[in-house]
């Protein structure tokens, strides 16, 4: 191996001149951290620190941090660390054997992951200067490779000879145990589905609010609790509950201990309702667990097994009680969604190469044989599920059939938020641009062409706030290509804009309902009729200012008509006689 000869003074200092004083974390660790990848507990290694800034973001975050850095930090010891930062490192070395030695310097260096950043092709337009070797150097004096993101990637693997996967536009992992990206991937796939974390008491409180309601009027009136006498759901709610303190016990814990710390709710009795109420501590673990993975935990999974064997005689009968009291329905329907989730999981690990059974993590094993029995057959169908995401009319078939999102000519449109909504077809069309350029921070609306293989991610940065939000980036992930392109409206004097916006996201998005009133409004006017017109900032404007009409906020109303300015002159006259004359004081000079 050729080794690269050490920098000099003068490309030290250079270099030095592209380090940047940060008041909030780099993308790379804030990625990180929103991945779980840097989390408390595990040390961070950061390999060309510059001026510290993410050393002193992630000290205060309680996590250890160390650095080093040629020209701030050139002293600092080098040592191992369960994560290794080298952002945006590779990109300012002008020497390709030395970039290439350096990210093996920092992989060396990490237990488990490295992060690698570097600078896409996309931000070079921003940047004068001239070209030189495979980079620019700039007006500044500094030089910067850029790369495109297929072929940051290749170069990562191709020096260290071990897969990595995007995590973002220009930011990779690379993982020492297979494992351990293989936990990542899965994860992933669980989070397009958001479910808010349910708890037992919320589930009971959501399901009996018609009979709980007049006893929360009740204990908020008079701060205590009803005799069985004064309130006539007394026996209904001992009947489902097992008493009425029991289910102001439900009313407390899902609107708030702390609104009702004044009410003495006395002693427990007993019976069966009530022995489920008095283990909601004991069962909630097991709750989340099922929520998340869509299955009962095999020994050793749950944390709090012992208590759930020794109080309620096990898993399997704790979840019986579950069932009992909240619906087995819910539970089935978590069981359906975590399995498409595993599905997507497999499909999209097909990109680079799918690991064997052997390689996955043991909680991945379980899923396996709990929702396909076997390895081979979730591989044969995440295949038919890669081939239907592939095929134009399928995959046509599926946006039409989609429940949410505005379906044109050219693409279905929906936001972020609803993408674990769609069907497992739409899902891994998604997750294939996802698995190319990482998640895009920013991007609220996603657009999933319907000719052409690619997926757009659309950042409308005031998209609850403005009625017609403007588009600030689009990131392109395109699948033919394998490559990822950027576009930036921000500096756009006349970006486009977003109409009918209720059409992208679910019934339950916060604000839906005044979206669609607003739109409803302009529809009534006739003010959308003209999309090719309307689709930008001043086209809408125009249209706005021609109708005579003027939003407030998402409300549509009239004009206020202008007056004509009055001439200065006979605004002057106007004043002269309507202005009172002065009363001279008797006895004045």
């Amino acid at each position: 191996m050729n080794r690269a000869s050490a920098p000099s003074c003068e490309v030290l200092t250079a270099r030095g001149r592209t380090a940047i004083a940060r008041s909030l974390a780099s993308r790379p660790v804030t990625v990180a951290l929103s991945d779980g990848v840097i989390r408390p507990g595990i040390a961070v290694f950061d390999y060309g620190c510059g001026r510290g800034g993410d050393l002193r973001h992630l000290r205060h975050l309680g996590i250890e941090a160390h650095g080093w850095d040629p020209v701030f930090a050139p002293n600092e010891p080098q040592h191992m660390a369960d994560v290794v930062n080298l952002g945006y490192v590779a990109n300012v070395i002008e020497d390709e054997t030395e970039r290439a030695q350096v990210l093996r310097s920092a992989w060396a260096l990490a237990r488990k992951t490295l992060i690698v950043a570097a600078r896409l092709l996309w931000e070079r337009a921003a940047l004068k200067g001239l070209s030189v070797g495979d980079g620019l150097l700039t007006t500044k004096g500094t030089f910067q490779r850029f790369y495109a993101q297929d072929e940051l990637r290749a170069w990562i693997e191709a020096t260290l000879r071990c897969s990595c996967i995007a995590a973002a536009p220009g930011i990779f992992y690379v993982f020492r145990e297979r494992s351990d990206a293989e936990h990542l991937l899965a994860e992933r796939a669980r989070k397009d589905r958001a479910t808010g974390g349910l708890r037992i008491s919320d589930l009971l409180f959501e399901q009996h609010r018609s009979l709980l309601d007049p006893l929360q009027q009740f204990v908020a009136r008079h701060r205590r609790l009803p005799s069985p006498l004064e309130l006539t759901e007394s026996a209904s709610l001992s009947e489902l509950f097992g008493s009425v303190r029991s289910a102001f016990i439900v009313i407390r814990r899902a609107t708030g201990a702390e609104n009702w710390s004044d009410v003495e709710v006395g002693d427990a009795t007993r019976g069966a309702r009530h022995r489920f109420l008095d283990h909601q501590e004991a069962l909630q673990p097991l709750m989340d667990f099922l929520e998340e993975r869509g299955r009962l935990p095999h020994p050793g999974e749950l944390p709090n097994e012992a208590d759930i064997n020794a109080s309620l005689g096990g898993v399997r009968r704790a979840f019986s009680l579950i069932c009992r009291a909240t619906g087995a329905d819910r539970w089935h329907e978590f069981s359906i969604r975590r399995r498409e989730d595993f599905l997507l999981y497999v499909a999209l690990s097909a990109f680079g190469r799918r690991p064997r059974f052997s390689d996955l993590p043991e909680d991945l094993q379980y899923d396996t044989k709990e929702f396909f029995g076997s390895y081979k057959e979730a591989c044969k169908q995440a295949d038919l599920l890669l081939a239907a995401s592939g095929d134009l009319e399928a995959r046509n078939a599926a946006f039409k059939e989609c429940p949410v999102g505005k379906l044109t000519p050219e693409a279905l449109y929906l936001h972020i938020s609803e993408v674990g909504n769609t069907s497992p077809a739409i899902r891994v069309y998604e997750g294939c641009g996802r698995i190319l350029a990482g998640t895009v921070a920013g991007a609220n609306l996603i657009k999933l062409h319907r000719i052409k293989s690619q997926v757009s991610y659309l950042s409308y940065p005031e998209f609850d706030r403005d009625p017609h939000p403007a588009l600030a980036t689009v990131v392109v992930s395109r699948l033919g290509r394998l490559d990822v392109t950027y576009r930036d409206f921000r500096d756009s004097a006349n970006p486009p804009i977003l109409h009918r916006k209720e059409t992208f996201v679910g019934s339950d998005y916060p604000g839906r309902g005044k979206f669609a009133r607003l739109t409803e409004q302009e529809e009534r006017h006739e003010l959308l009729t003209d999309s090719a017109t309307i689709g930008t900032r001043d086209g809408w404007n125009n249209r706005l200012q021609d109708t005579g009409w003027t939003l407030r906020g998402h409300r549509l109303v009239r004009q206020e008509p202008v007056l004509p300015a009055k001439p200065d002159a006979l605004r002057g006259k106007i004043v002269s006689e309507t202005r009172p004359t002065p009363q001279v004081p008797s006895g004045a000079a």
